[in-house]
């Protein structure tokens, strides 16, 4: 799964050459583009010709700019973990982000962020309460304003179903003890391990106003249990804040041998595939090469390098070895410059 001189790097097999969209369509003259920004990938327990796939949707026709206040969380399947996956249902309304599904004894449970309201929290001052509706063919045009950050401490659950078709119903999340100076978003992306023991742990980071670094700083976070009391790793035990380079949409998971990894969306382009490693899950090591870049090697001898890609999640096999990497990405697609799409590239074995 790994090559390089310090296995940093994930040995990504060519791409088809007429590659599929995991999830999205493209822009056509019809009107169908569709516009994803990432997910969450498990194969079926009881199916092994089935995956499913939990992944960020704009709607209203709109593209990746919208994503503050149009993304809704969705579920899709596939015979085929590299798709393309079909719509199943919606499983959280707009404005909800960065789906990662987690399995624990009772079931499995989803992180997110947003509140789902209708794009209504976090409107205050923008000059536009609800979604973005100036859109088609899964494009944004003129100006779609974010919601601000208050829906970060304002809607803080996750959800929770017996199986991966649900149902799935939202719980609140329990930070008694957050610490809201240092890691001022609460949970964001994040994508939590299940430690043997049952506890949880996570990074998250800190950004914004008012944030504590002038980067986007990422944080160490643990629960005794999913439905435990959240809070920061004590920094007598690790470093806080962990790791501090400018990068986001973390994804923690654990190898064969029990040793912890961490993918991260890196700032430093072309090398936006930032990989961290650690023996305890308190002291991290960055890699010192990116785990993906923005390019894809494509079968012929071609290759395709896409303008963006980020949300970085593995899909692993049972024995902890990545099969899959699901990215988000964006093109050079001319005047549609914010349609996007999530992309699933295997993994050499």
């Amino acid at each position: 799964g790994w090559k390089g001189d310090d296995c940093g790097e994930l040995n990504l097999l060519p791409m088809p050459a007429k590659p599929t969209l995991a999830y999205g369509q493209y822009p056509d003259q019809d009107g169908n583009g569709l516009a994803s920004w990432g997910g969450s990938i498990w194969k079926d327990p009881e199916n092994d010709k089935r995956w499913h796939l939990f992944v960020s949707e704009m709607t209203q026709g709109c593209g990746l700019d919208s994503w503050l206040r149009n993304s809704r969380i969705v579920h899709a399947t596939s015979d085929d973990a590299m798709g393309p996956y079909k719509f199943e249902k919606e499983i959280i309304g707009f404005f909800a982000h960065e789906p990662t599904v987690v399995k624990v004894d009772e079931g499995y449970v989803m992180y997110k962020i947003g509140c789902a309201d209708g794009a209504v929290t976090g409107s205050n001052g923008t000059g536009l309460v609800g979604p973005c509706t100036h859109c088609s063919n899964g494009t944004t045009f003129g100006d779609c304003p974010g919601t601000d950050q208050s829906y970060e401490r304002a809607c803080q659950d996750f959800l929770f179903a017996p199986t991966l078709d649900g149902p799935w119903e939202r719980q609140n999340m329990s930070l008694a003890t957050w610490n809201w100076t240092e890691a001022n978003l609460g949970f964001e992306s994040h994508a939590p391990v299940v430690l043997e023991n049952g506890n949880i742990l996570t990074f998250t980071r800190s950004w914004g106003s008012p944030a504590p670094l002038p980067n986007s700083a990422i944080w160490l976070a643990t629960a005794d249990s999913w439905n435990g009391s959240y809070h920061l790793v004590d920094s007598k035990l690790a470093a806080q804040p962990a790791l501090n380079n400018g990068m986001e949409d973390t994804f923690m998971f654990r190898d064969a041998a029990g040793y912890l990894h961490a993918l991260f969306h890196s700032w430093n382009n072309p090398y936006v595939g930032a990989h961290a490693f650690s023996r305890d899950g308190y002291n991290w090591t960055m890699a010192d090469t990116a785990a993906f870049t923005l390019s894809t090697d494509v079968e012929g001898g071609s290759s395709i390098t896409y303008v963006r890609r980020e949300r970085p999640h593995l899909l692993l096999d049972d024995d902890l070895n990545p099969t899959h990497l699901l990215t988000a990405v964006t093109t050079d697609n001319g005047d549609l410059l914010d349609w996007s799409f999530t992309h699933v590239q295997a993994i050499a074995q």
